[in-house]
């Protein structure tokens, strides 16, 4: 019975090492779009919490790249480019989100396709804020605040801090149910691609492209069904929000596909519902190495 004790607590032991053992995180976000912190900052906090590699995905927008990269070179880091695309899916509320890791940021046709984009939230932001004035909420000084920032994208986190600042509401979450999700009184919706656009406009910059975080999606299932044939590099299999059994159930399911697994913590700094993420979620050495090693193909393609 002692001997079976020993080799049980080992093996938890072992499996509790595994878990925390995380060298790479890919997917997160900096003030380039909905982020908090900067992408020097990021990669300091990075580098602070002890990961080796990391991959910058901001929503729709690549501009936080090229700070990145220099800050990731210069904290030793291994650092991949990516973006995390928003796409809609014909007659679901639910939008899917697509990652794009390794990506070529130089590539014209993606900075092409995301100017429009980044024109279309920018327009979609200020509908948003003259919703809000309908409602007798003082956006005025965000409005201000707004019309300075003409090379960063806009986003509705930056609107949920906004009123959780000013009092409006008294959480983070409460900003997206009482006034910004869809049937919300300031819901606009956004420009959305294609996930065969997004999945395509990754591919021509020559990364990989994966179904971010599906256990967030309700409609998993009717979601899966539409886009499972597609041309997919991978799945995120490892994600803050997934619970065991998700994680496990779309490590199988990726394993049934043929699919590379991805992970990260989806952190955009130490407010909202992304806290203290850093470092808890990723992949490691060995199944980044399995990414970086498909990248290359994908590049020579």
């Amino acid at each position: 019975m002692h001997k079976i004790r020993e080799i049980i607590s080992e093996d938890s032991m072992r499996k509790k090492m595994e878990k925390t053992e995380i060298f790479a995180d890919l997917h997160l976000h900096s003030t380039a779009s909905d982020g908090i912190l900067s992408p020097t900052d990021l990669v300091g906090a990075c580098k602070k919490c002890g990961l080796k590699a990391i991959c910058l995905t901001d929503h729709d927008t690549i501009k936080g790249v090229e700070e990145a990269s220099a800050a990731a070179k210069n904290s030793e880091i291994e650092f991949a480019a990516g973006i995390e695309l928003s796409c809609g899916i014909p007659n679901q509320d639910y939008s899917l989100h697509v990652l794009g890791l390794f990506i070529d940021p130089t590539n014209s046709q993606l900075i092409e396709l995301l100017r429009k984009h980044e024109n279309a939230r920018r327009e979609r932001a200020f509908k948003i804020l003259s919703l809000l004035k309908g409602l007798n909420v003082n956006v005025e000084p965000l409005r201000l605040e707004f019309e300075k920032l003409t090379d960063q994208l806009l986003a509705r986190p930056h609107i949920a801090r906004f009123l959780l600042s000013v009092g409006a509401v008294s959480d983070f979450q409460e900003a997206f149910e009482k006034f910004l999700k869809k049937g919300a009184p300031a819901y606009v919706p956004k420009l959305a691609l294609s996930p065969e656009k997004g999945i395509e406009a990754i591919h021509n910059a020559g990364g990989l492209a994966f179904i971010a975080h599906p256990g967030l999606d309700l409609n998993w299932e009717a979601t899966f069904s539409k886009v499972e044939n597609l041309p997919w590099d991978g799945i995120e299999v490892f994600y803050g929000d997934h619970d065991p059994s998700q994680t496990e159930k779309f490590r199988k399911l990726a394993e049934r596909k043929g699919w590379l697994m991805s992970g990260g913590s989806d952190y955009h700094g130490e407010c909202g519902k992304h806290v203290a993420r850093l470092g808890q979620t990723g992949l490691s050495r060995e199944k980044f190495n399995l990414l970086a090693e498909a990248s290359k193909t994908c590049r020579k393609k």
